[in-house]
């Protein structure tokens, strides 16, 4: 039995939340206070045996804010959670009996509502929370209550594990006071033991230290209250009454029984406490208490090692049929399969809303890619508020450089630039875009104008593919086509302007020939430092100074790419993006002098991204950058011109 759909209305985060279909184990991730927690909780007040009446009863604050009614004025909390895949084998369709809403596949429905109670719906005065009602029902009729579901099925919710310690040290309420209780010892086990724990004591007694300090306290206390007082003070390790001794068992971490759970790391206490909440649960299914168990787990990677984390995970998922993990964890979500992928985030008015990786439009092999993809590289692309997608190592280190010398610091807005090492961009497009995850992403590709003589356009070519809209794929396409046949001797602007309308940035060349008038002195310095040849440096030099002037040719092309890769691109790109912090920003901007407030507040991003285009041949970058800052900030980086030298970038 596992969770296919659940919908939320009106609580907490939630206006209309609705996962369908939920994955087999749902993965949920997003930022802080977006409402992970708060999901979770949802599924309790309806799943959960343990959860009490009282706290199914709704209180003002857990009202979503951004409903169309509060609480005073009659709102209808509701919460749906539907099922499938029941075995039958082993009594599952009898706990569901009464819930069904679907034969094929087989489907049960439970469902939570909070309401005002009948006749006060349209009352004039403000209600309260005693004004109101709580329903839990199953199928689609109202009168039909599911007489056994939350007696045969149990919602375990592990919670954040950030406190094992104590939580293990308290017996009532601990997972080991269950586990003990299901299976005891026997009781000539627990007589012989409370026999020895006796003489022990007794031998203990009778040391003339143990037995003085007991005195003397005794004294005290006929001193301190009179002889009225009922205690005799008898010093001791543990009850030697046999149905005692059970509640004096420890957990300790070594067969010596020497270290206890408090003496070991947080991050073992933890897994230690997860895994007897399991055994907890394993042992109800084998007793029968329960027919199924939903397994929730939130943050589980609390004080644990990134290697722990993974190892934990992957255990989880195969041993758990029903499992919702909520996590901030890059590398639990890197190993977690594409399907499973849950992100939260809030919709333009700010109520949360999810969006699902399953939902993407991907081959298996695609799949597949993108999964090892996430495992080995950039997992936290599932954490941004935005992608930049780029072709190689060299972007990921000089992008961000160039943004934050213009006030835009990718880092702090939750922008990453994400090297997919490659030019195949539709499958990250596809995850990143509708009806997937949603995420606000651009791409950054090298024009590749020519294969060996012949003009290709491959940079324009893939832009086709990306385009949003079949229109403009057909048009970048005939622009394709019409440059081709001129042999790339006609103007390519019209084309990359089209790309950008699907926010594609198409360079001229390759990323260094069409950064080199913009950086010249910054390449040149950064080669310096990483070869000390003079002939070498001299032919770099002589090669950047080339596109500095424009007077490039394919030979200088080639020695400019040759000389790089000499010494790695990627360590190149390292170096030059330390010497581009801290260039004045103007003059990463070409030859623009916007200076007049107004003029550029009344540009669009249209506009900007034209204009920046414009710069030269590194202009695609500036415009790829321009984009990422009115998606995620809302203006231009061109209003660094207006800011004094000295002044920091206002927070958003």
């Amino acid at each position: 039995m596992r969770i296919s759909r659940l919908a939320i209305r009106n609580f907490r985060n939630f206006r209309n939340l609705a996962i369908d279909p939920f994955p087999d184990n749902g993965v949920i991730v997003g930022e802080n206070g977006i409402g992970k927690s708060n999901l979770l909780h949802a599924l309790r007040l309806l799943l959960d045996p343990d959860l009490p009446y009282s706290a199914r009863k709704l209180r003002t604050e857990d009202i979503c804010e951004f409903s169309d009614r509060s609480l005073a004025d009659g709102v209808e909390v509701r919460i749906e959670v539907e099922l499938i895949d029941i075995d039958e084998s082993i009594g599952e369709d009898g706990t569901c009996d009464g819930c069904f809403v679907n034969l094929n596949p087989l489907t049960a429905r439970l469902t939570y509502v909070f309401r005002p109670r009948l006749g006060l719906a349209a009352a004039t005065e403000p209600l309260g929370r005693d004004d109101y009602e709580i329903r839990i029902f199953g199928g689609p009729n109202e009168q039909d209550a599911p007489r056994r579901f939350s007696d045969d099925v149990s919602l375990t919710v592990l919670p954040p594990l950030r406190d094992a310690v104590n939580e293990l040290s308290r017996w009532r309420g601990s997972p080991l006071q269950d586990l003990l209780e299901a299976r005891p010892p026997s009781r000539s086990a627990l007589d012989t033991a409370a026999t020895d724990v006796r003489d022990a004591m007794d031998t203990l007694a009778a040391d003339p230290a143990i037995t003085g300090l007991a005195g003397d306290l005794d004294t005290r206390l006929t001193d301190m209250a009179g002889p009225r007082l009922d205690v005799v003070p008898t010093l001791g390790f543990a009850s030697s009454i046999p149905d005692r001794l059970l509640r004096s068992i420890r957990l300790f971490v070594d067969t010596n029984r020497t270290r206890s759970v408090g003496e070991t790391s947080t991050g073992n206490a933890n897994v230690v406490y997860l895994g007897l909440l399991l055994e907890r649960l394993a042992s109800r299914k084998a007793r029968d208490l329960i027919v199924a168990g939903l397994l929730a787990v939130e943050e589980p990677e609390a004080h644990l090692h990134p290697v722990l984390q993974r190892q934990l995970f992957r255990y989880l998922l195969r041993n758990e049929t029903s499992l919702v993990v909520t996590t901030h964890s890059p590398h639990i979500a890197a190993v977690t399969d594409l399907a499973s992928l849950i992100l939260l985030r809030a919709d333009s008015s700010g109520a949360t809303v999810a969006a699902c990786a399953g939902h993407a439009n991907l081959s298996k092999d695609e799949v597949a890619d993108l999964e090892r993809y996430l495992d080995a590289n950039r997992a936290e692309l599932l954490f941004c508020s935005m992608a930049i997608l780029v072709e190689g190592p060299s972007e990921t280190y000089l992008l961000p450089a160039i943004a934050s010398t213009l006030g835009f610091d990718l880092d702090a807005h939750g922008v990453i630039v994400a090297d997919i090492s490659g030019t195949n961009f539709g499958p990250y497009r596809r995850l990143l875009g509708q009806p997937a995850l949603n995420i606000p992403n651009v791409v950054v590709t090298d024009g590749d104008p020519f294969s060996g003589k012949r003009y290709v356009a491959a940079g324009l070519t893939r832009a086709a593919k990306f385009a949003y809209t079949f229109e403009l794929e057909q048009e970048i396409t005939a622009q394709v086509t019409a440059l081709g046949a001129a042999g790339g001797k006609t103007d390519p602007t019209d084309a990359r302007l089209a790309a950008m309308k699907s926010n594609v940035f198409v360079g001229v060349d390759t990323l260094e020939p069409d950064l080199a008038p913009l950086l010249a002195d910054e390449m040149i310095a950064a080669y310096q430092e990483l070869d000390d040849s003079d002939s070498l440096v001299g032919r770099f030099t002589a090669a950047v100074e080339s596109f500095r002037v424009g007077t490039s040719d394919d030979e200088r092309r080639a020695e400019l790419l040759r000389r790089i890769k000499s010494v790695s691109k990627g360590r190149y790109s390292q170096r030059l993006a330390d010497h581009v912090h801290g260039t004045d920003p103007q003059s990463l901007l070409g030859d623009l002098e916007l200076t007049d407030d107004e003029e550029i507040n009344a540009l669009d991003q249209v506009e900007t991204a034209n204009l920046l285009l414009s710069a030269g041949t590194y202009g695609y970058v500036l415009a790829a950058l321009d984009r990422a800052s009115w998606i995620i900030r809302g203006h231009s980086i061109l209003q660094i011109l207006n800011k004094p030298e000295s002044e920091p970038e206002s927070p958003e």
